[in-house]
């Protein structure tokens, strides 16, 4: 790809994860927008850039699709699809952080239950509004939802593990991944596999819930948008582009009041379908900009653990809260004022070292955990191999 896209792809997906524990965090810390006392342009702003989680993993769905979507379908249209090594390199992608991920969390939340629970934070759900937690906390710590989470059952079969709420978009990821795998051998393949590997996608998507199947298309626009920037098509210039996008992004951020979009299903999709739209439009743009963006290196390195702090930020953040509710007493629903926007920061500031700390024991090893599923299985030859390592990950 062209540096400014890689780029932007860094930029987009660490502010998306930022995006995401900034949310949570909000949702913890201070009380609901309705219950501000005293509304400024401050809080207003405050309120507005820490509501954007969900648009955050719409983001995060258009970037997938355009890296391993777009990046796969490439390369099996040249050489064929190659199934086995596909399923290597996703699943040391998404396991080798994952496991970590369950048991660590899943730790978390036990020593939150057992000592730090005097908020009754993990074992009432009604007197908060934690965003990506609809449920009591203490029911799904059991050991068929970790199992159930696993095998990506989180969200259909059962519920996310423990606090870890926002690990429901990790298994519509897990199955666009099986979905897209199965269509494309169909496409790219030849002889009657393409009729199996077809009928397996059929299969896999009439067995999924209707609404995380229709959410795949804003995956597929990632595809688009990586068929538009290998094309001779036009490209809107990055001004119109990142505009266009921001536009899209203000008005999903509006739509949250909007109980015609928000409540319904084709209101919430076509909301997020549009912003899908936009974003890898300007996503796009991003190849016709005439100068390099600056502090690339910088981007790239903040983009390498965001996929870790989308999978352990949520179970840290909760107990630093019930723990601060416990110890010092400081409230889980506080006012914006100085006091309540410090205590965001800081709570933000030590889920990040702590998701840090966890990438240097889990992500950072996927390359190795890749490299040693090949060679078990002798999946992969060494010119996949060489392939593989210039292709960015999503």
């Amino acid at each position: 790809m062209k540096e400014n896209i890689s780029t932007f792809t860094d930029i987009s997906r660490w502010v998306a994860a930022l995006l995401v524990v900034a949310n949570h965090a909000r949702s913890l810390i201070l009380v609901d927008f309705g219950e501000v006392q005293n509304k400024t342009v401050f809080s207003k702003t405050l309120y507005l850039a820490t509501g954007l989680g969900h648009e955050a993993v719409v983001i995060f769905f258009v970037i997938s699709g355009f890296l391993v979507g777009g990046l796969t379908l490439d390369r099996w249209k040249s050489r064929g699809p190659d199934i086995r090594s596909y399923t290597s390199a996703r699943t040391s992608r998404i396991y080798t952080t994952l496991i970590p991920a369950l048991l660590v969390g899943a730790a978390l939340d036990f020593i939150g239950l057992r000592w730090f629970n005097s908020s009754a934070i993990y074992t009432s759900v009604s007197p908060y509004h934690i965003a990506s937690i609809n449920y009591t906390i203490v029911s799904a710590m059991t050991w068929p939802t970790f199992v159930g989470n696993l095998f990506m059952m989180q969200g259909t079969l059962t519920p996310p593990l423990g606090s870890n709420g926002a690990l429901w978009s990790l298994a519509y990821e897990w199955w666009y991944y099986c979905i897209f795998a199965c269509v494309a051998a169909a496409i790219t393949g030849a002889g009657k596999r393409r009729f199996v590997y077809a009928g397996a996608a059929l299969l896999i998507a009439l067995l999924l819930p209707a609404r995380l199947v229709l959410w795949g298309l804003i995956w597929v626009v990632g595809i688009v948008a990586h068929r538009w920037v290998k094309s001779a098509a036009w490209r809107p210039g990055p001004i119109v582009g990142i505009a266009c996008f921001l536009a899209a992004l203000s008005l999903s951020r509006l739509s949250h009041n909007a109980p015609a979009l928000e409540n319904t299903l084709a209101g919430s999709f076509l909301v997020d379908f549009l912003l899908g739209i936009c974003y890898a439009t300007a996503l796009a743009s991003s190849s016709r900009m005439r100068r390099p963006i600056r502090f690339a290196w910088w981007h790239q390195q903040l983009a390498q653990f965001s996929y870790t702090t989308y999978l352990f930020h949520l179970p840290a953040l909760l107990l630093i809260c019930s723990a601060m509710y416990q110890l010092a007493g400081w409230s889980l629903a506080q006012q914006p004022h100085i006091a309540g926007i410090g205590y965001l920061l800081g709570a933000i500031a030590l889920a990040y070292l702590y998701c840090f700390a966890m990438s240097r024991v889990s992500e950072r090893y996927t390359p190795d955990v890749r490299q040693r599923l090949d060679v078990l299985v002798e999946w992969a030859s060494p010119r996949i191999g060489l392939s593989r390592a210039r292709a960015p990950e999503a």
